[in-house]
């Protein structure tokens, strides 16, 4: 099946906001890691930033593949829910963190990803996820699992 244009302009829309957490992680890289290594309680885990990292890439990749390339309808669910909530991190960031570039490239980054979201909605894209017309909460879908 061909993918509809709300779920190709999805994977770039996605694909762009990733790249941008990912710029965000390395800009904020020695900020986080100094802060874990200044608190004695946290000095020993100086390797979990790492690994936070490396689980943030599989499981946006895992999410991106899963929508965009397979069509899986209830991963479209889990992409939604992250976005909230980043969007409420952000919201609670914007009131503690000074207005630097991170923080910038974070609500870029935000309004990326809602507009993202925001195509896996649109009427065109049922199809890709397996519902029918009947299907009115969207959550069950007759695309093939991920194997």
């Amino acid at each position: 099946m061909t993918r509809p244009p709300p779920i190709v302009r999805f994977e770039r829309l996605y694909l762009t906001s990733f790249a941008l957490g990912l710029l965000i992680w390395a800009l904020t890289w020695e900020q986080l890691s100094t802060r874990l290594a200044a608190d004695p309680r946290t000095a020993a885990f100086g390797w979990m930033l790492a690994a936070a990292l490396a689980l943030n890439v599989a499981f946006a990749l895992f999410q991106w593949y899963a929508v965009a390339r397979r069509g899986v309808a209830w991963v479209r669910w889990m992409v939604v829910l992250l976005t909230t909530l980043h969007m409420l991190a952000l919201l609670f960031s914007l009131f503690g963190a000074p207005l630097a570039l991170p923080t910038l490239l974070g609500v870029l980054r935000v309004a990326l990803e809602v507009t993202a979201v925001a195509q896996l909605f649109a009427p065109t894209v049922r199809d890709w996820f397996g519902l029918d017309e009947a299907d009115d909460d969207g959550l069950d879908g007759d695309r093939e699992e991920l194997a």
